[in-house]
């Protein structure tokens, strides 16, 4: 049986018991001549800033799965945020369905650690494994900056207030940099408008972490303002790795971006699609069967979810359980979930 037809069967069931609900965003319709519709089922998805990737990718994902679940009643949408940790509050507070988040940031939810340490998400649950975000620190040429301590009394930007990026920015430049934030004039600035202040003249440089290409660094490097992205050497890496092992390395590869003609090795976190476990399984189900028959197609639409793959659905994550309907998903694909990630 395929999956439409699958698909068409559950809803079926479900309708006789009146069960297929999503955190209560639902409503009934009826068809002419007062013939019952599938409730609509309203899914918004929360992202990070537009300049970003977590926002365009949320954007494709809630396109597919309202071509392809539609006939469920799916009403999906991506909402702009302010990145990983609003993501979490907003999905704790029963304000989305679906969120984008870095997997640290999850773990520290689930945890109740960091500065999530008055505020535990236990119901947090993890859906699969998107791409790496890369850590891109890029800095003006005229700033004279060429390493991560130059960075001191310079303008720089670490991400909106309440990021993911500002966390990685954070951590960085004590750790790894040596700095404390009072060394930096710091800035909590969208990707793109961090972009457009460096264009301006108006700020030396910013971290844009997140799945590569990432549009506002294509957009930094695309101007008339010459920019250079700073390399993390492998110590850099290991004094990284020592506090915060969640932190693998990756390379920006040459021609990348617009000037970028060389590999540039950096760290980064994988992020992943998150949950409230009270989100419904089967529907969580069926967007995982919709996103992994249609990968190829949401592929050519994003070069990040390249690498998105069935077989590194489960991995590199932190020990925050799957969703119900996720561990479902996985086991018909012969998938094998971590004891430690199962509810």
């Amino acid at each position: 049986m395929n999956w439409r037809k699958r698909t068409i069967c559950i809803l079926v069931a479900m309708l006789m018991l009146g069960s297929f609900t999503a955190c209560g965003g639902n409503e009934q319709a009826e068809g002419e001549g007062g013939e019952s519709r599938p409730e609509r089922q309203f899914v918004t998805i929360v992202t990070g800033g537009t300049g970003g990737t977590y926002y365009p990718v949320g954007t494709i994902l809630a396109t597919l799965w309202n071509e392809e679940l539609g006939h469920l009643g799916v009403n999906a949408s991506a909402q702009s945020s302010g990145g990983s940790v609003e993501n979490l509050n907003m999905l704790k507070d029963g304000e989305a369905h679906l969120g984008i988040a870095m997997a640290n940031l999850t773990l520290f939810a689930y945890e109740g650690q960091q500065r999530f340490q008055d505020n535990q998400f236990e119901g947090v649950r993890f859906v699969t494994a998107l791409w790496p975000d890369v850590t891109q620190f890029v800095v003006t040429e005229s700033s004279g900056i060429e390493t991560l301590s130059d960075i001191a009394g310079n303008s720089f930007n670490v991400g909106s207030a309440g990021s993911g990026t500002e966390y990685s920015s954070n951590i960085i430049l004590e750790e790894v940099a040596g700095l404390s934030l009072d060394d930096v004039h710091v800035e909590h600035l969208g990707y793109t408008e961090a972009s457009s202040a460096m264009q301006d003249g108006q700020l030396d440089g910013m971290n844009a972490e997140g799945g590569i290409p990432t549009s506002a660094v294509s957009e930094i490097f695309a101007s008339r303002t010459a920019v250079r992205m700073l390399e993390f050497s492998d110590e850099d890496y290991q004094t990284l790795h020592a506090v915060a092992p969640y932190y693998g390395q990756f390379t920006v590869p040459g021609g990348m971006y617009t000037g970028l003609d060389e590999d540039v090795q950096t760290v980064g976190v994988k992020s992943a699609l998150i949950a409230s476990e009270d989100l419904d399984a089967d529907l969580v189900y069926e967007m995982l069967v919709a996103m992994y028959d249609h990968l190829e197609e949401i592929q050519e639409a994003h070069e990040a979810l390249r690498s998105v793959t069935l077989e590194e659905s489960v991995k590199g994550l932190a020990p925050v359980p799957f969703h119900d309907g996720a561990i479902r998903f996985y086991e018909e694909r012969g998938i094998e979930i971590p004891e430690d990630m199962r509810p």
